[in-house]
């Protein structure tokens, strides 16, 4: 399964910059009355209650058997009014009208062209188009553009920074000319199904009808996680959720996997592994990310250990095989993509003393990431080295807006204003840069005493507590209380050594006690130890998965997706 360079290039192209697609089979479904969310309430996984407007959850819909209708996610528009975005929009519709009988809520799926628009650089493009921008993951607005009404979204469908715009079939043509050239610095490549599906893939994403079906059930899915609130009250579904939450893992759950062969794995293929049956594939495609064919599988909870090698059949054919925690490529965020950047255009300058390209580079860190206030300072520099120091100074003048505490900025208007002659204008720069320092200096004295006889009172109080676990160990050395008491209490006063024993004590002795294999995986990253810290998460996550510890459980493959991406 080798993958064109024409996909590849796609590829590239929403991991660093922009790419667009439309959304067929995609479709919005809105509801409308005073008892609209009162009822989705009851109906859906998530708390659709604390939506405020503006805002959006992912969410899924079940039977009452916790098995998978359908995946969306919800965006409260206004105050008795939501709209939910689901490749499964008309079944999504039919459930709910079988449980809508007297509720003042009416539903209707709207013909609207979606258009997912990502990459890094996708903000920079609707800029150029809109004023105000959603923020957060799944934020919703609705916004005007010509007098034209246009629904925007923000989601990820790729891993990367990501939006969806959602507007009337009549404007396609000449909204769509308007996103590609928006910016004529960066104009969005249309991205192939080859490449969606590559990077969806990639991201870790499943999708309904190839990764799920009614056959699924929700916690089997990974997306609990997100699309359940196990705070709210009753819904359909609610009762088996909460109770694999509650008494262990599902014997089967989402997983990745890494091959060594050339060959693609058959879809719903099953996998066997020393003549038994340990899960069955779904999606998979050669990764340029990471150099090999990847796939979604559900996988038993025996084999959900990440990084584990294994030599499996599927459908009669041999395999090499390693588990991987999903997503398989982390998307680095607008901040690091724009230190990136800073790093990159500083070494063309040192290598090469040219000034055009590293410009040019650190403009787009600061539209990336207009608060990375070092990109800012050396942009300023270069372009005062061209003695273009107006275009310097409305540089600093824009990051004093953002931050009006960045001495940095006003120190660096007192020199451009010096180099032009503005004597006056460059006095009140300074004077302000100084009297910044000052206020700082003196907020930080009076922070740094009060944090000091905070951390003294803190001191005092946490020997007081290792004096008394202790005291408990003496009685009992393997105590679980008492282990895990002086383990948390050395993690967080930097004693780490001392924490090894009392929490190695605990994973020997409490084999499923997932707590404290993330506490001791912990210590393990502040001592550098990141293998064996590697090693205690493979456990932990084994733990966890078994028990259906969620909250451990995510958190130690957060760490381990970090470590393992950080080794060399």
């Amino acid at each position: 399964m080798q993958i064109a360079t024409e996909t590849n290039k796609e590829i590239d192209q929403v991991r660093n910059n922009c790419g667009f697609f439309f959304l067929d089979g995609w479709s919005i479904l809105t509801a409308k009355g005073k008892e609209t969310f009162s009822f989705l309430q009851t109906q859906t996984t998530n708390d659709a209650l604390q939506l405020n407007v503006g805002e959006g959850q992912a969410s899924a819909a079940t039977d009452r058997q916790a098995r998978l209708i359908a995946n969306f996610s919800i965006h409260r528009n206004s105050a008795n009014e939501a709209c939910l975005l689901s490749e499964e929009s008309q079944t999504l519709y039919n459930h709910l009208e079988s449980y809508h009988f007297r509720e003042d809520v009416t539903f209707e799926v709207i013909d609207q062209v979606l258009l997912a628009l990502q990459g890094p650089k996708s903000i920079l493009v609707l800029e150029k188009l809109f004023t105000a921008l959603p923020e957060k993951p799944n934020a919703i607005l609705q916004l005007d553009l010509d007098g034209k009404k246009i629904t925007l979204i923000k989601k990820s469908l790729t891993g990367e920074e990501g939006f969806v715009l959602c507007f009337s079939p009549n404007i396609k043509e000449d909204f769509l000319q308007k996103v590609l050239f928006a910016n004529t610095e960066i104009q969005p490549l249309e991205i192939s199904a080859q490449a969606q599906e590559t990077l969806r893939i990639e991201a870790g994403i499943p999708v309904f009808g190839k990764d799920m079906d009614s056959k699924i059930i929700l916690p089997e899915t990974g997306l609990e996680h997100s699309s359940v609130s196990y705070n709210k009250g009753c819904y359909i579904g609610q009762e088996v959720i909460a109770r694999i939450k509650t008494y262990g893992a599902p014997n089967f759950a989402l997983m990745g996997l890494i091959f060594e062969e050339s060959t693609a794995p058959p879809m719903n293929g099953s996998i066997f592994f020393k003549e038994k049956k340990i899960g069955i594939i779904k999606s998979s495609v050669r990764s340029p990310s990471v150099g090999k064919i990847i796939a979604l599988a559900y996988l038993h909870k025996d084999h959900r250990s990440p990084d584990i090698e294994m030599d499996v059949i599927i459908d009669k054919r041999p395999y090499k095989t390693k588990t991987c925690l999903l997503p398989f490529y982390q998307a680095p965020t607008r901040k690091e993509h724009s230190k990136k950047l800073l790093n990159e255009a500083l070494k063309i300058y040192k290598e090469q003393d040219n000034l055009d390209k590293p410009i040019t580079i650190l403009r787009e860190a600061i539209d990336i990431y207009p608060k990375h206030a070092e990109a800012y300072e050396a942009l300023g520099v270069f372009l005062s080295k061209q003695d273009k120091l107006d275009e310097a100074i409305a540089l600093m003048k824009r990051l004093v807006e953002i931050n009006p505490q960045e001495i940095m900025a006003h120190t660096n208007l007192s020199v451009y204003y010096m180099k032009q002659g503005r004597i006056e204008d460059a006095e009140n720069e300074k004077g302000e840069a100084t009297a910044l320092q000052f206020e700082q200096a003196v907020e930080k004295n009076m922070a740094d005493k009060l944090k000091k006889k905070a951390e003294e009172q803190k001191k005092k109080e946490m020997e007081e507590k290792i004096e008394m676990f202790k005291k408990v160990l003496e009685i009992d050395p393997v105590d679980q209380v008492a282990n895990f008491g002086l383990g948390s209490i050395y993690l967080e006063t930097g004693r780490y050594k001392e924490g090894i024993e009392p929490l190695t004590t605990l994973v020997e002795k409490f084999k499923d006690y997932s707590a404290a294999y993330l506490l001791l995986g912990k210590t393990l990253e502040k001592l550098s130890e990141n293998k064996k810290a590697i090693d205690i998460y493979k456990r932990g996550i084994a733990a966890a998965s078994k028990k259906g510890d969620l909250m451990p459980l995510k958190d130690m493959q957060n760490r381990m997706n970090q470590l393992l991406h950080s080794s060399p």
